[in-house]
């Protein structure tokens, strides 16, 4: 069997080279300021902190202020948050919604005030937006099916978890693992289930009943992000199965990176959320700026032509899980 080789998406210096637009060290008064209103959906999930530190990390030195605000997964906190945030002026809004079907009425409320939105991670749904800033969630899918259909050797019976239904990353996600799994006729998807919040207790009942209705003949779980793959290692735990079925998850989070290093989950697409955060972050300047965002490519949103901005992607195995102790230094191996 050849060696599967993890696909990185580059993002030339993504760090080192944000000294263009913001390397003058000029004195900024705080009336001029950028003010850059950021509202995500939770907090709850730790790769969200690292986008909020790469923003912190970069702020002073691109005189910009930060106005942060979590919606704790509930779409009417998150219209009071984008109220208040474009009550205090805001020049530029970075969206991350709770539901992007609800979103796009939030994206409307900032047009109305004059002000642009980027969004993060995940598209409003068929509405304009300044700039889409996400990870290719499309190569996330297809870098874990590859993954899985390797492990099995292009066989077995296969348990996709989707994130919340009708959202895009879990649309693009599934999208990607279902274009790689197609070229291959012995694996059969016997469950595909979408799950509200992407909710990690929902996914573990999921993959409880499946494995009931399909008397654990299930090979290979793919889940759309950390959380739902820990709820189907739960399960599998619980059955003594994790030895037997390959798992794979999105996010590498801290959880999911313990659970490769224990042998009990096979590997994670890392989305890399610090570059993401930051790259939000460099449009949105940009932006309120008035220079040009440097898209890579545009693509339909509805009836819109939205311009998007990527950022890499890489394999976690435990092959390389090494490389996830800057992040999680309390990794136990």
């Amino acid at each position: 069997m050849k060696r599967f080789k993890y696909l990185v998406v580059p993002l030339l210096l993504v760090v080192a080279v944000f000294t263009s637009s913001c390397s003058e060290k000029e004195e900024t008064k705080v009336e001029d300021k950028i003010k850059i209103g950021v509202s995500v959906a939770t907090m709850k999930e730790a790769v969200y902190s690292f986008m909020k530190q790469a923003m912190m990390d970069n702020k002073d030195e691109c005189g910009v202020e930060i106005l942060w605000a979590s919606s704790n997964n509930n779409e009417m906190n998150q219209v009071g948050n984008v109220e208040d945030l474009l009550a205090r002026g805001i020049d530029v809004l970075i969206l991350h919604p709770v539901n992007t079907v609800a979103a796009t009425a939030l994206v409307k409320k900032a047009e109305r005030e004059n002000v642009p939105v980027v969004s993060m991670d995940r598209l409003p749904d068929n509405v304009g937006v300044a700039c889409h800033v996400t990870a290719n969630s499309f190569l996330v899918g297809q870098v874990q099916a590859e993954y899985l259909a390797e492990k099995l050797s292009g066989k077995g019976n296969v348990i996709i978890l989707e994130g919340e239904a009708g959202n895009d990353v879990a649309r693009e996600i599934t999208a990607g693992n279902k274009d790689v799994l197609k070229k291959y006729p012995n694996i059969k998807i016997i469950v595909d289930q979408a799950h509200r919040s992407w909710s990690r207790d929902l996914a573990m009942a999921t993959t409880e009943n499946a494995l009931t209705n399909h008397n654990n003949d299930i090979q290979g779980i793919l889940a759309n992000n950390s959380g739902m793959i820990m709820g189907a290692v739960q399960a599998l735990v619980a059955e003594g199965l994790t030895e037997k079925i390959v798992t794979v998850g999105s996010d590498a989070d801290k959880d999911s990176c313990q659970a490769i290093i224990n042998g009990t989950n096979n590997a994670d697409v890392d989305k890399m959320p610090y570059q993401l955060g930051l790259e939000a972050f460099k449009v949105a300047v940009k932006i309120a700026k008035g220079e040009d965002i440097g898209a890579e490519k545009t693509i339909e949103n509805g009836s819109f032509r939205v311009p998007v901005k990527l950022t890499p992607v890489r394999l976690i195995t435990r092959r390389n899980i090494e490389k996830m102790k800057e992040r999680w230094p309390k990794l136990k191996f």
